[in-house]
Formats: structure tokens, sequence, C-alpha cells
């Protein structure tokens, strides 16, 4: 099997169980905005929980360098099926009828992608002014999202947890681009490698970026419903990465034929996965970390 698919299985698995482990110390912290993290720093459990979320987030820097953003990217979505068996173990939920079909619409998704992974393209060079312009877009439409949740205006709370959730993605998914640039600079396979100033660069905003997902989504799962904020903050997530590779780092999406056929149902597979077990209650109460790294 491809380094870079088990690579990315790895780390989809230690996300979730890093999520499980934060969910048992996060329901218990009253503090909301930045001071959240102040209560669960105090928490060994918490803190065990970050660290496996690390270990995560070293497999996923892999695998983004072994394997295309295509394949990577909708194994670390589909993960969300992980959640279902840790919960079950540590904390002694059994999983529903839905929670079984969720994951098997998962797993039957990323075994579509392990058959299939296709080739690593080559990184291209990236022009300053385009990275520079798709930095500052995403900054600006997560900085509006989060302002809109806010305002008097938007009454609806199911409106205000899709901006929030959106945003939490969007910043995550932006990290994971930032990631793939990084992992181009420090670990080169294949086409061009950047420069130290723009490596040093992508690594400060892999870690902005992570932050304010991070936040987001910790905030969003502690004010909104989860099964309306999960789906936003993966599919965001998902997407995000795919299309930064293609537009800057000429990672090539599958133009036609088996492979186009396949990659089409692998991501309806996984996103329908997702939906599905985002719409179980007991997944619903078990989401309470962010996704991914």
């Amino acid at each position: 099997m491809d380094a870079g698919v088990v690579a990315a299985f790895s780390a989809a698995m230690l996300y979730n169980l890093a999520i499980v482990v934060q969910k048992t110390q996060a329901e218990q912290a009253t503090a909301s905005g930045v001071q959240i993290l102040g209560a669960l720093t105090k928490r060994p459990l918490w803190l065990l929980g970050i660290g496996i979320q690390i270990a995560g987030f070293v497999l996923h820097s892999f695998a983004l360098t072994r394997a295309p953003v295509t394949v990577v990217q909708p194994i670390i979505a589909s993960g969300i099926a992980f959640v279902v068996i840790f919960a079950a173990v540590i904390l002694g939920e059994r999983p529903t009828a839905r929670e079984l079909v969720g994951m098997a619409l998962s797993v039957a998704g990323l075994s579509l992608l392990v058959v299939r992974p296709g080739p690593l393209d080559a990184m291209q060079q990236v022009a300053l002014q385009d990275l520079g312009l798709a930095l500052g877009s995403a900054a600006i439409v997560i900085a509006g999202m989060l302002h809109l949740a806010g305002a008097a205006a938007i009454e609806s709370v199911g409106i205000r947890a899709v901006l929030v959730g959106s945003a939490a993605g969007l910043g995550e998914g932006m990290s994971d681009a930032m990631n793939r640039l990084v992992g181009a600079w420090i670990a080169p396979s294949v086409g061009w490698i950047p420069p130290a100033s723009i490596g040093v660069a992508a690594a400060v905003l892999l870690f902005a970026f992570g932050f304010q997902g991070f936040i987001s989504a910790q905030n969003a799962l502690k004010l909104y419903r989860a099964n309306t904020v999960i789906p936003c903050i993966l599919i965001a997530q998902l997407l995000v990465p795919i299309a930064m590779a293609s537009l800057l780092y000429g990672q090539t999406l599958p133009r036609g034929g088996t492979d186009l056929a396949i990659w089409i149902a692998a991501i309806a597979l996984s996103v329908g996965g997702i939906a599905t077990l985002s719409r179980s209650a007991h997944v619903a109460e078990l989401r309470a970390g962010v996704a991914g790294g």
C-alpha cells in the first residue's frame, strides 16, 4: 500500500482519537473564546489529546508529501468514522444503525482511494502574487464569516452555526494547504523546492490559520449544535486544500475516464458518510474537538 495513504489513514485515526480524549475534558470548560484554552491546558488528559493530535499532524504532513492532496484530504475527512469506534471503547457509547451506515459509507470511499491512489504530481513554482492573493482572500472571508456570525442582523442560530463552522473549516483547510508547501520545503520529493523565505512564512501561516480554525471550532462546538457545525468544518477542510493545490501547486484533478469516476464516487461516499454520521445524536454529543491539523 502507498506510504502516503497509510500515513493519511493513521493521521485520520489519531485525529479522531484526540477528539474523543479532548471531549472528555472540553465539555467541562465554562470559558469561551480564546480563554477556553486557559481552563483546558490545566487538564492533563486534554493535553494528552493535544499530543495525539500533534502526532496525527506529523503523519498528515508526511502524507501530503507522498500522496496527492486529492487522496489525502478525503481520507482525513472520512476518518470521522473513527469517532464512533473510539467513543464505544473510551466512552462506552454503542453505535446506532445510522452511525454504522455512515461509517460504512466513509470506509467505502476511503477504500476506493486506496485502490487507485494516483501519482504525486511535481510541485510547481508558486507565484508570490498568487499566493498572497489566496492568503489575503481566505483571511478576509474568515473574518467576514466570524463578523456576520456575531452581527445582530443574523437572527438564525442555524446560520450563525454554519458561519462559524465554515470559518473554522476554512482556517483548518488553509492550514493544510500551507502544510503542503512546508512539506515541499523541508522534505522535498518531486518538483519545485520553495526557498527558505517562503517555507518559513508558510510554517508561520500554517500555525496561524490552524490556531484560528482550532479556536473557532472549539467555540462553535460549545455554542451550537454539533450536527450543524461538523459538516461545515469537515467539508471546508476537505475542499480548500484541493482547490489550493489545483490552482497554485500544480496538483491536477482527475480529468476523465475511470480515475475521474472513482474520485467522484469516493468523494460522494466520504461526504455522504460524514453527513450521515453528523446527524447522529451520539456523534453530535461526541464531537467536542477539532477535526484535522
